[in-house]
């Protein structure tokens, strides 16, 4: 079975839960001697088994680290710990789930191979927000109802509204159109910062 360390918590001297998620399960397993092993960091992927106990949780057996080229750069291996960590408080409650997130996941660890790491895990949140029927269709601003004009707030959870409505990053209405159309090639380098910012006051 393969899945993504999406946290790890330290449990008496090194043992840790570990919070998997696989194609179609967020697992809480249990690892003895945690601390020992370098492959039990939050971002990885791993290849492992569950030795199943009826009285306990599962035990996380043989782990094996399912490296990509870009974990030795520190910048992306950063950006993507920082969105997995979204993502396990987004999910903290479910177990069962669609595979959308594991395939989510498996496209973004592709595409940090070549592309920059904000850009890419933006284009994975808006698809997130798509998935969830969340997506934003600029139509009007969340408090007022009113049109939104050239000059757009966007704030936690990419809800936007007039900049004297709501406090929040201010972006242009057509950038915005570009960033719900997956367009983030197209944003400007301090944009994508701004939408970075945003995106770190949870998903």
């Amino acid at each position: 079975m393969q899945g993504y360390i999406l946290h790890t918590q330290k449990v008496r001297e090194e043992d840790l839960l570990v919070k998997v998620l696989s194609p179609k399960q967020l697992y809480t397993l249990y690892r003895f001697y945690g601390a020992r092993h370098s492959i039990i960091h939050l971002g990885n992927k791993i290849d492992f088994y569950i030795e199943k106990d009826l009285r306990e949780i599962g035990k996380l057996r043989d782990p094996i680290h399912l490296g990509f080229a870009w974990e030795k750069e520190m910048q992306k291996r950063y950006f993507w710990q920082q969105f997995l960590k979204l993502l396990h408080t987004h999910l903290k409650d479910i177990s069962t789930l669609e595979d959308f997130y594991f395939n989510l996941l498996e496209e973004g660890s592709m595409r940090l191979l070549k592309e920059n790491p904000k850009r890419t895990i933006l284009n994975l949140y808006i698809k997130l927000l798509n998935f969830e029927g969340r997506n934003n269709s600029l139509q009007s601003c969340l408090i007022c109802e009113g049109i939104l004009n050239e000059e757009v707030c966007i704030t936690r959870g990419f809800v936007c509204a007039h900049p004297h409505c709501l406090k929040g990053e201010i972006l242009t209405f057509s950038h915005l159109e570009n960033l719900f159309n997956l367009q983030i090639e197209l944003l400007e380098d301090d944009e994508v910062d701004k939408l970075w910012n945003v995106l770190m006051l949870g998903l």
